[in-house]
């Protein structure tokens, strides 16, 4: 029985950078890292050993066999995600899944099916709806008017140094940050129909819809520099900007006028300098150093968990998101490559 916070006990499957993000934002949820599991055992025990009584393993079976654990967060390789999954529903285990939460929509349908009929929660890591600047991008959706287009760019630095073939598959699993945004904020969420998707070269993914009246834009690219990872949601009388590195967003009133376009650069790097300082503080405040969403999403999923209520990501939303990140890949001549990187 989880009733509190202090109560959980977490295990990592995968100790690489989103495992020791994961291993510390549970020690700032409240719960205990009880163990963490990687095929290589010495990054298991280097993990481990920052955590009290924290156990290490090479294997995660051997991890669910041995240890007691309230909650397992995934942040191994997707190709491992739904066996790792399984084992833990077997297990009984409640699951934070770094996305994509399976390679196939189709996969994640059954693994939600499985974990329902044992009573286990399971969420993706979906941090960017979690963001400051997301909460308060809802907050400001009834002012903007009636919405005309959402637009997403994330420009990354993630595959620096690896071969070309990987590039896609990294674009591929950055899909379900941008497309997680617009199924909150579109009224009657995303449709896996009527996407178009071009890939122009290797890393590069340029997608476009059209949802109830309003456009959708992503550009996704492992080559364009500087990077950034930005969103926007223009309205008829507005425009929310949102700055996804930093977990920040501001708004742009819709007033016209010859005066305010003479000083629209000035007022826009204005608002953008003002929130940006004031999320520094914030996060500063709570030792956020980086991906911010992620330790509101876990606080929000342990809440759940004690309070028998459902994942701050709902099964509807994920299995929405997968479908049309499917949808979205199929459209495009990296799928094969993609599906035979995913069996390696």
């Amino acid at each position: 029985m989880i009733s509190n916070a202090a109560s959980l006990r977490a295990g990592i499957a995968g100790a690489g950078l989103m495992g020791r993000w994961h291993a510390e934002a549970v020690r700032k949820a409240g719960g205990q890292v009880s163990a963490v599991a990687d095929l290589n055992l010495n990054l298991a025990r280097r993990l481990a050993a920052g955590y009290q009584n924290a156990r290490s393993f090479s294997n995660v079976g051997k991890m669910l066999n041995e240890t007691d654990l309230d909650v397992l967060h995934i942040c191994s390789p997707l190709s491992t995600h739904r066996s790792v999954a399984e084992q833990a529903i077997a297990a009984d285990v409640n699951l934070l899944i770094e996305k994509p939460l399976t390679p196939t929509a189709a996969e994640t349908v059954h693994l939600y099916t499985e974990a329902a009929e044992r009573g286990v929660l399971v969420c993706p890591v979906h941090q960017f709806v979690c963001q400051d600047g997301a909460l308060k991008a809802k907050e400001w959706l009834s002012q903007i008017g009636r919405l005309v287009h959402i637009n997403a760019v994330t420009c990354s630095a993630g595959g620096a140094g690896l071969p070309l073939e990987q590039l896609d598959i990294i674009a591929a699993d950055i899909l379900p940050h941008p497309l997680s945004l617009m199924q909150i904020f579109l009224p009657d969420g995303l449709s896996e129909r009527h996407w178009e998707a071009v890939r122009p070269r290797c890393g590069e993914l340029r997608i476009s819809s059209a949802v109830a009246g309003t456009t959708l834009s992503i550009f996704i690219s492992m080559n364009g520099r500087p990077t950034m990872n930005s969103f926007q949601i223009i309205g008829t009388n507005g425009t929310i900007h949102l700055n996804l590195f930093h977990g920040y967003a501001f708004m742009e009133p819709g007033t016209v006028s010859r005066a305010r376009k003479i000083a629209h650069p000035f007022e826009s790097a204005l608002r953008s300098l003002s929130a940006a300082t004031i999320n520094l503080g914030r996060r500063t405040a709570r030792g956020e150093t980086a991906y911010p969403g992620l330790q509101r999403l876990v606080v929000s999923f342990y809440h759940a968990l004690q309070t028998k209520s459902p994942p701050p990501i709902t099964p509807d939303d994920t299995i929405a998101i997968a479908r049309v990140r499917d949808s979205i890949i199929h459209s495009t001549e990296f799928v094969k490559r993609e599906r035979e990187y995913v069996r390696s």
